[in-house]
C-alpha cells in the first residue's frame, strides 16, 4: 500500500483505553468520513493525535465518533519509483489536486505570476506519487488526474488572461474562442463554460465526488469574481464595470464542494494587495470585494486563501502538505424525519493545545453513499485490483500519420486460460477520446501479455487502459501519458521506445536472449546533430558498449525514426537501452530497461 496507515481502528470492538464500546448501527444508514486536517501554528502536520482528542458535533449536538484513521501520504514508498517508460497500476495515488485557471477573470499583466506559482508547484512541490489536473476556464478543458507531469505543465505554461481583451462567444453558451468537443464519458469539460468561473469549479467538484474517503483539494487561481450576464456588452463599449459577484451561485458552489468533501484553496495571482494603503495607491472597493469573494469561498469549504502574499508558492508548498496529511474520522448521522433530506452543519474540534483544524462544515444525507459511480474507464483515479503495467511508444506509420502502440501486461498470478477483456483509449487535452481500442485473451504463466495500438494524431494524450479478468470477475485501471511528436521539439525528446521480437515474452519487456531484437524509437529535435549512438549496458549504470547511429532522411521536419537491431543471443540480465549524443544521454526521456533471460 502506499498509504502509511498510522492508526486504524473500528473503535470499540473491544473496550479500549478510550472507554469505547462497539458501535450498532441502524439498518440502511450511511457511515459519514470527514478528512481533518490537523497542524501546528507553524502549519506542520500534527501526526500523533487519538480518536479521544477529537470531539464532532452535527448541528451543535456531540456525535460519537465510529472510525478513526490517519492517512500520511507525505513519504514517496520506495517501490513508487518504475523503469522509465513504465507506468502501473500497483500505487494508490498521495495527495489529490486539481489546479484551475480562471482565464476570463485574470488581466494578461497577472498572466506570468499565475504560470510561473503553478509550473512550480507541479515541479518542486508534488511528489511522484501524487495525482494532479489542471483545468482551464474559458476554452475546452479535460478533467485527467494523472501523476505525470508533463500534460499538467504543458497546461499550466500555456493559460493566459483574457479579463482586459475582447472576448466574443463564437456560439451561445460555447467556449471563449472554442467551440464544444464534449467527450464520451461527459457532455461538457470543466472548462467548457469558461465565462462562469463558478460553473467551472463546480464542474470540477463533480468530477472529484465520486472518488471516496479522501482529502481533495482544488487550488483556484483567480481574482474571485463572475462574469456577469451582460459581460459581452460590457467589454464591447468598454464599460468600466468591475466583475460581479453572484451570492446565488457561490452559495451553490460551496454547497456542493463541502457535499463532496472538496477544499478549495484560493489564489490571487496579483500578489500584494494592500487594503490599509490610502491615497492615489489605495486599490478600487471592486479589488477588495473580489479578495473577500476569495477569503470566503477557501473558509466555507476546508480551504485558505492565498491572498495579499508575494510568496505564493511558499504557501502552495503548504497546501501539498496539509492535504497528504490528515485524520479521517467516521460517524452515524443522526436520523432525518423531514421529507427532503436536509443539510446538517459539521465542526470538529480537538482538546489538543496549539492545535488548527481544517474540515469541510456541511453534511448533505444521500449525496455521499448515492454518488454514481463512473465506469471503469471514466474513473477519476487507477484501480489496482487487477495489476496493469504498460510501456506506451509514439511510431511514424508514415511521413504525416502516427500512432500509439502500447505493450501490456495484465494480471500477476491469474490461473491460467483465465478469459481476459481489455480497452485502451487517448484523450486528447480537451478531454476528447480520439482513439479506442478492444481485444481478448487468456492468461499463462499468471498474466496476459499482449500490446495494441490506435492511430492518433501528434499531440499530448492520457492513455487509459481497463481490463476484466473472467471467473471471478476483477477490473483494473491504469493511465499513462505520451507526446506524440510532430517535430522539430526545442529540447531533444524520445517518444517511448518499441521492441520487437519474434515469438511470445514472459511479461512486459522481458524477452528471450535467444532471438533476435530490434530497438527503436522517435526522436523529436529541432536539430540532431553531433554524434548519435546507442548505448547498452546493465540497468542503472554506464553503457558498456557503443553502437554508432547512421542518420537517414527525417520522416518529417525535426522528427527521426532510429532504430538498433541486435543479433542472438542477447546480454543477460536486467539492461538499458539509451540514445546518446557526443557520450551523453539525449535527453530523460531516451532511455529504457528490459530484461534478457
Amino acid at each position: 500500500m502506499l498509504l502509511s496507515v498510522c492508526c486504524l481502528a473500528w473503535l470499540g470492538e473491544a473496550a479500549g483505553a478510550d472507554g469505547l464500546t462497539q458501535p450498532t448501527f441502524r439498518s440502511g444508514v450511511e457511515l459519514v468520513t470527514i478528512d481533518v486536517v490537523a497542524t501546528d501554528r507553524s502549519g506542520r502536520p500534527v501526526h500523533d493525535l487519538k480518536a479521544a482528542d477529537f470531539e464532532l458535533f452535527e448541528d451543535g449536538k456531540s456525535q460519537p465518533i465510529k472510525t478513526f484513521e490517519f492517512i500520511d501520504a507525505s513519504m514517496t514508498p520506495t517501490d513508487a519509483i518504475l523503469p522509465p517508460g513504465i507506468v502501473t497500476n500497483d500505487l494508490e495515488p498521495g495527495g489529490i489536486f486539481a489546479l484551475v485557471f480562471d482565464e476570463m477573470g485574470v488581466y494578461v499583466n497577472e498572466v506570468q505570476n499565475m504560470r510561473r506559482a503553478a509550473q512550480r508547484f507541479v515541479e518542486n512541490a508534488l511528489l511522484p506519487h501524487d495525482h494532479v489536473a489542471v483545468v482551464r476556464a474559458g476554452v475546452d478543458s479535460a478533467f485527467t488526474l494523472t501523476a505525470d507531469r508533463t500534460q499538467a505543465i504543458e497546461a499550466a505554461v500555456a493559460a493566459t488572461g483574457r479579463r482586459d481583451r475582447g472576448i466574443r462567444l463564437e456560439q451561445p453558451g460555447g467556449d471563449a474562442g472554442v467551440g464544444d468537443s464534449p467527450t464520451e464519458f461527459d457532455g461538457r469539460s470543466p472548462g467548457s463554460a469558461g465565462r462562469q468561473s463558478f460553473g467551472v469549479l463546480a464542474a470540477v467538484v463533480e468530477k472529484l465526488r465520486p472518488i471516496p474517503a479522501r482529502r481533495k483539494a482544488i487550488i483556484w487561481f483567480s481574482r474571485g469574481g463572475e462574469l456577469p450576464q451582460n459581460f459581452e456588452q460590457i467589454i464591447m463599449e468598454g464599460l468600466n464595470v468591475p466583475l460581479g459577484r453572484d451570492d446565488a451561485a457561490l452559495t451553490r458552489l460551496i454547497n456542493a464542494a463541502r457535499e463532496a468533501n472538496v477544499a478549495i484553496y484560493t489564489v490571487d495571482p496579483r500578489g500584494l494587495v494592500a487594503p490599509g494603503t490610502s491615497g492615489a495607491q489605495a486599490p478600487p472597493a471592486s479589488d477588495l470585494d473580489e479578495l473577500g469573494t476569495l477569503r470566503d469561498l477557501a473558509a466555507a469549504t476546508g480551504g485558505r486563501a492565498i491572498v495579499s502574499t508575494n510568496d505564493i508558492v511558499g504557501a502552495l508548498s503548504r497546501v501539498t502538505v496539509e492535504n497528504r496529511a490528515y485524520y479521517l474520522i467516521g460517524y452515524e448521522p443522526s436520523p432525518d424525519t423531514a421529507k427532503k433530506p436536509r443539510s446538517r452543519k459539521i465542526s470538529v474540534s480537538t482538546r489538543a493545545p496549539g492545535v488548527e483544524l481544517l474540515h469541510r462544515s456541511v453534511y448533505l444525507p444521500g449525496r455521499d453513499a448515492n454518488a454514481v459511480a463512473p465506469d471503469v474507464l471514466a474513473s477519476p483515479l487507477p484501480i489496482a485490483d487487477l495489476p496493469i503495467a504498460l510501456a506506451p511508444a509514439a511510431v511514424a506509420i508514415d511521413k504525416k500519420k502516427r500512432a500509439v502502440l502500447m505493450p501490456f501486461e495484465i494480471g500477476r498470478d491469474l490461473r491460467d486460460d483465465t478469459a481476459v477483456e481489455y480497452t485502451a483509449v487517448a484523450l486528447d487535452p480537451a478531454g476528447k477520446v480520439v482513439a479506442r481500442a478492444s481485444g481478448k485473451g487468456r492468461a499463462a504463466n499468471g498474466r496476459l501479455v499482449g500490446d495494441i495500438g490506435m492511430p492518433v494524431e501528434a499531440k499530448t494524450y492520457q492513455l487509459r487502459f481497463a481490463a476484466r479478468a473472467l471467473a471471478p470477475e476483477i477490473t483494473g485501471l491504469a493511465f499513462a501519458t505520451l507526446k506524440v511528436p510532430e517535430g522539430k521539439s526545442k529540447q531533444a525528446e524520445c517518444a517511448g521506445f518499441v521492441f520487437e521480437q519474434p515469438g511470445p515474452r514472459a511479461g512486459l519487456r522481458q524477452f528471450t536472449r535467444e532471438q533476435p531484437i530490434t530497438i527503436s524509437t522517435l526522436v523529436s529535435a529541432d536539430k540532431l546533430d553531433g554524434a548519435i549512438s546507442f548505448g547498452l549496458g546493465a540497468a542503472g549504470g554506464v553503457p558498456q558498449r557503443l553502437w554508432p547511429v547512421k542518420l537517414d532522411q527525417p520522416l518529417a521536419n525535426g522528427l527521426w525514426r532510429i532504430a538498433l537491431s541486435l543479433k542472438a543471443p542477447l546480454p543477460t540480465g536486467n539492461l538499458e537501452i539509451r540514445v546518446m549524443r557526443d557520450d551523453l544521454l539525449l535527453a530523460d526521456s531516451c532511455i529504457a530497461y528490459f530484461a534478457s533471460r
